[in-house]
């Protein structure tokens, strides 16, 4: 049997209903959507058996942690959390591409590697965020990381504005690195570097687009 339970995060107070978390300024009744929004807590999915319980991975439920100070464990944490929520994706891709080149189905085989690759820039757009905020905010610096599936989101502080421009460059730009450390091996796989490299541009050009990065590049802008 299934069971969706609301689950508050770790270092946040909970006060007559009311979630608070001072370090990064918010506070939310526990019963509002704004307070899994803003990974006050969690709605996680259960699945009960008998008299024993397992969570699930966030697949289709949200699930918040907060960034852990340092900026090797936060990176770790960044992958390890977002890439629990796209576990079910990269799994489902993994073996369409396996059957792809069992079967010789080159459709599926373009498909599925899309998918993945896809995937991949995602989890390496937003460890960029985190990099950058750890680097330059401090080691220490309070940070929420939400997930539910493949969306993917870094609550943060806000800092100067150079430096809070920079966090945000800092996830579009990071894919078009991995791309460009990929593309030594373009001899061996051209097709997987070419698609790589056009994703990450991808990235970037979605800093003009009026949600995602390039929302928060102009809510920078108009708030200096």
């Amino acid at each position: 049997m299934l069971d969706v339970r609301r689950v508050v995060r770790g270092g946040v107070k909970e006060r007559d209903g009311v979630l608070i978390c001072s370090a990064l300024g918010l506070r939310h009744r526990g019963s509002d959507p704004e307070a899994v929004a803003d990974g006050l807590c969690s709605d996680e999915l259960f699945v009960r058996l008998g008299g024993r319980s397992w969570r699930l991975p966030p697949w289709f439920t949200s699930r918040s942690r907060q960034l852990p100070s340092g900026t090797l464990p936060a990176a770790m944490a960044c992958l390890r959390h977002f890439g629990s929520g796209m576990s079910l994706i990269l799994a489902t891709l993994g073996v369409a591409l396996a059957v792809g080149v069992a079967f010789r189905l080159l459709a599926l085989i373009a498909m599925a590697s899309i998918g993945l690759v896809l995937a991949a820039s995602i989890l390496v757009h937003e460890l960029g965020h985190v990099l950058a905020y750890r680097i330059l905010m401090g080691a220490k610096a309070p940070a929420v990381l939400i997930v539910r599936g493949a969306s993917c989101r870094v609550l943060r502080l806000s800092g100067p504005w150079r430096a809070d421009v920079t966090v945000v460059l800092a996830g579009s730009v990071a894919p078009v690195v991995a791309a460009a450390c990929a593309w030594p091996l373009f001899g061996l796989a051209p097709s997987a570097v070419l698609l790589g490299t056009l994703i990450a541009l991808g990235h970037v050009v979605g800093l003009v687009l009026p949600f995602g990065d390039g929302a928060a590049l102009r809510e920078i802008a108009h708030g200096r």
